[in-house]
């Protein structure tokens, strides 16, 4: 959906989001010509590792998966971007084409606008780089700590250490004491992310839930006992 066809209010809830509210009004005004609202199914890829860097996307409904092969197709590296979310970061200002692919684990919504357009108008201004290069900071932290998580020769606390990373960073509170990731995670993606086989996957997350300490329902996990999860990072 093209600018001239977007709604007023969707224009005025964009404008105030976090990375976008450091631009003055003539760089917003730049940006929104050029912005476009697009949906896509479960499934449709958004781009390819190696595809010209050439669009910014900001999500807002759904889920997005990412994911990252080495040159031998065996090393699978994977992670989400959750809505209010803008990606990619990584290549900002600098590189020609995508780190990793990317695609719709659910249905989603999003906006998209060229990539060049919105550098040339952060470069010039000192807040809005302060905010991206927070956020960089953030996403480097995050991966730090996933590299922690995942760091231990045990096959089950590299299991519950994925499931904390995931439940810390796609985590929603539906009570005080309970956690739920509202997106479908398969019980593969948790193998993948871990390291270990699906096999074993299944047979740590039955006993967790013999345990009372999670859920797992129609591929969505329920976080029972939150603070089981977090005592395997200290």
């Amino acid at each position: 959906m093209p600018i001239k066809e977007m709604k007023t209010n969707q224009l005025y809830e964009l404008r105030f989001k976090p990375v976008f509210a450091n631009l003055t009004d003539s760089e917003f005004n730049c940006l929104k010509k050029h912005l476009c609202l697009r949906s896509y199914k479960k499934g449709q890829v958004l781009f390819d590792e190696g595809d010209k860097r050439e669009k910014l996307f900001y999500l807002k409904k759904g889920l997005v998966r990412i994911e990252r092969y080495d040159k031998s197709a065996s090393f699978l590296y994977i992670d989400y971007n959750n809505p209010d979310t803008l990606f990619p970061y990584g290549g900002m200002f600098s590189d020609e084409t995508y780190h990793y692919s990317a695609y719709a684990a659910t249905d989603i919504e999003l906006y998209y606008l060229p990539t060049d357009i919105f550098e040339q108008q952060a470069i010039y201004n000192p807040n809005q780089l302060l905010y991206l290069y927070k956020k960089v900071s953030i996403i480097l932290r995050q991966q730090e700590k996933r590299i922690q998580y995942l760091a231990v020769s045990s096959a089950t606390s590299r299991i519950i250490n994925t499931l904390l990373y995931l439940m810390e960073n796609l985590g929603k509170h539906i009570s005080p004491k309970v956690i739920e990731i509202p997106y479908p995670i398969t019980i593969n993606e948790i193998a993948d992310i871990s390291g270990c086989s699906r096999e074993t996957v299944g047979g740590v997350l039955k006993q967790l839930k013999e345990d009372q300490q999670l859920e797992y329902e129609r591929k969505q996990f329920t976080f029972l006992n939150p603070s089981y999860f977090k005592s395997y990072s200290e």
